[in-house]
């Protein structure tokens, strides 16, 4: 939306309720030229008599009156931008003042003194129901507070206490009403043991807050009511060793947390109980070794990590037998790659530069026997690329340039 950029003033006299008193006529405009506020002025600088506002677009956006004190009075009308309108009757200084949806249904309704809001504040769903009901002091909301979702269950309940949440506040969930979450606010910062509930009534978190943060040992649920995790926090962030469980009660992860971020050894297991993994962390980064198992406990993979990045060293097993070798620098695969069959026969030799092969590749038939062996340049194939029979004879030669293949020549075997 444009933002206003001309203020206009005109000096004028007007006759208002029989009362004799200077009046500014005031305006400000949209970039576009468009009409944004206008409205008058008193003496003292403060808005009084009818104010109206405008889109940029030129359509109506709110009007109303503002009593000789500068306080709004009478009816309020605002215009939505999806055409619906809204009206809301105020009480200059003291009174009710009331609000209404399009329809006509009441919105809310609540008693104004000394052109404040105080005592009983009820407000409500345009089909009339109830949505939310507290009580106002000194224009600040204080004291029980309940807001309830159209279905008319509760959503939350708790206290106020100059418009900030105090004291004891339980929240619902929508689906059947059941307790979502219950604690206590302090400032409108949770404070003290905190509950956190299942839909279907049975804990799933707890944990203590200092001044609205986490703090202290935490623990988290299953529905059945085993633990599933447990760990501390001290000023909002996790610290110190963490763990966490499957259902049948062995062991998920466990590892140590520093400042909220994962710091040192962690390891991870199966279901049954198997290691799954071994890692070390720091500043929340892998980094050193990372071992892999897999779900017979035999290691399939092993790397190695520099602030979160392959870094070095890796390894690839099947069935604890190694079948791939080589080394990243910083995440890309450098230098000479081994490929091994299962029987650890050496299978392929291939050079990478930046993550791309480049350099020669060779296949075999077993270690001392190549298949074929050509060379990449920048990720494609260059050159002169040949394949052999076992006993050493060459079958074809094939010459690529920058990865197309422009010759190729197959020997024929002489039976």
């Amino acid at each position: 939306m444009m933002k206003k950029k001309i203020t206009a003033f005109a000096v004028a006299f007007l006759f208002v309720f029989s009362h004799v008193h200077s009046q500014t006529p005031y305006t400000e405009y949209w970039n576009n030229g468009a009409v944004a506020t206008k409205g008058f002025l008193s003496d003292n600088k403060t808005r009084t008599g009818q104010w109206q506002w405008f889109y940029d677009n030129g359509k109506m956006q709110i009007k109303g009156e503002y009593d000789k004190n500068g306080r709004k009075t009478g009816q309020w009308i605002y215009y939505y931008e999806n055409d619906s309108i809204q009206k809301v009757e105020i009480a200059s200084g003291n009174g009710i003042m009331k609000a209404f949806y399009p329809n006509g249904q009441l919105h809310y309704s609540c008693i104004v003194s000394d052109g404040k809001k105080q005592g009983p504040y009820k407000e409500f769903f345009p089909d009339g129901k109830i949505k939310f009901e507290s009580s106002y002091k000194n224009d600040s909301l204080d004291g029980k507070a309940t807001w309830w979702y159209e279905s008319g269950r509760k959503d939350m309940e708790g206290f106020l206490k100059n418009g900030k949440r105090d004291s004891l506040w339980t929240y619902y969930y929508k689906s059947n009403g059941e307790k979502g979450s219950e604690g206590r606010y302090s400032n409108d910062k949770e404070t003290g043991h905190w509950i956190y509930f299942y839909e279907t009534g049975e804990k799933w978190r707890e944990g203590e807050y200092l001044e609205g943060k986490r703090t202290g040992l935490w623990k988290t649920y299953y529905e059945n009511g085993k633990l599933h995790h447990k760990g501390s926090y001290v000023n909002g962030e996790e610290e110190g060793v963490w763990e966490s469980w499957f259902e049948n009660g062995n062991i998920i992860s466990r590892g140590s947390f520093s400042n909220g971020e994962m710091n040192g050894r962690w390891e991870l297991f199966y279901e049954d109980g198997t290691k799954k993994t071994e890692v070390s962390y720091k500043n929340g980064m892998k980094d050193g070794t990372e071992i892999l198992y897999d779900e017979k406990g035999d290691m399939f993979q092993k790397a190695n990590y520099n602030n979160g990045i392959l870094n070095g060293r890796w390894e690839k097993y099947l069935s604890g037998i190694l079948i791939e070798q080589g080394m990243y620098s910083q995440g890309r695969k450098e230098g000479k790659w081994t490929f091994f069959s299962q029987n650890g026969s050496k299978q392929r030799e291939q050079n990478f530069r930046d993550g791309r092969p480049d350099g020669k590749w060779i296949e075999y038939y077993s270690a001392d026997k190549p298949s074929g062996e050509g060379e990449y340049k920048n990720g494609l194939r260059t050159g002169v690329w040949k394949n052999y029979d076992k006993e050493g004879n060459v079958i074809s030669r094939t010459v690529f340039d920058n990865g197309k293949k422009v010759k190729e020549e197959i020997k024929k075997r002489n039976d």
